[in-house]
């Protein structure tokens, strides 16, 4: 992987330009190269795990480099082959944010690429939840940058989610929402930095009991 990143750079340095296809292949090698490197460590501890990337998994998308869609089979193909090709007891590690496309060109979902990865691969697996590990205690009641007392929400539905990340909250894009809405399995926003905090569970009900979920803002509209 190495040597063909850096074949590609070379190339890149001779012929002074960058195409769109290019330079999805060439943000794609830090992700391949993670998984990887994770999937070795797992092993060396006794876990057993195996590399994939996304595309050996199922994940195709369209021909719109930078901002690729998932194909509409994308689930169904996903479960083919995990339920073909992936030993249960092994931990698959896959690669987010990358795909292929029809011709077999690398793509990228765009902004949420990895968490959309991640609710695709869950919902095809039906599993009972999906986590997307993120830098905050999850869904906050406000920008922790704006207000020093901003607190975790407990308990969000995917139309607040959707409509706070809508006004500003970037904690998980509306996209990458769309799979796990339709298969009905919830989400959680967990810390990495702060793995024992609950985090905030999304699904289709939330807290109806709750007048008001968060406060977020867009600055320079007006």
């Amino acid at each position: 992987l190495l040597d063909e990143c850096e074949d590609m750079l070379n190339g890149v340095r001779l012929i002074q330009e960058l195409s769109p296809k290019s330079l999805d292949q060439l943000v794609s090698y830090g992700e391949r190269c993670s998984v990887r490197i994770m999937a070795a460590r797992l092993n060396q501890i006794g876990v057993p795990a195996q590399a994939f990337d996304a595309w050996d998994v199922g994940v195709f998308t369209d021909e719109n480099y930078g901002d690729a869609k998932l194909l509409p089979t994308t689930i169904d193909t996903i479960r083919d082959k995990f339920m073909s090709r992936i030993d249960p007891n092994v931990v698959a590690v896959v690669t987010g944010f990358i795909g292929h496309n029809r011709k077999n060109k690398i793509t990228t979902l765009g902004r949420g690429g990895s968490d959309l990865t991640a609710t695709a691969i869950g919902a095809a697996l039906k599993v009972d939840e999906i986590q997307v590990w993120k830098d905050v205690d999850g869904i906050l009641t406000a920008d922790p940058r704006l207000v020093e007392n901003a607190v975790p929400v407990s308990h969000v539905s995917y139309d607040e989610a959707s409509e706070l990340a809508y006004f500003g909250a970037q904690v998980l894009h509306p996209i990458a929402m769309q799979p796990a809405l339709k298969a009905d399995i919830p989400v959680r926003v967990k810390n990495s930095y702060n793995p024992s905090a609950p985090g905030t569970v999304i699904d289709k009900v939330g807290n109806p009991d709750r007048m008001v979920t968060a406060i977020t803002c867009k600055k320079k509209i007006t």
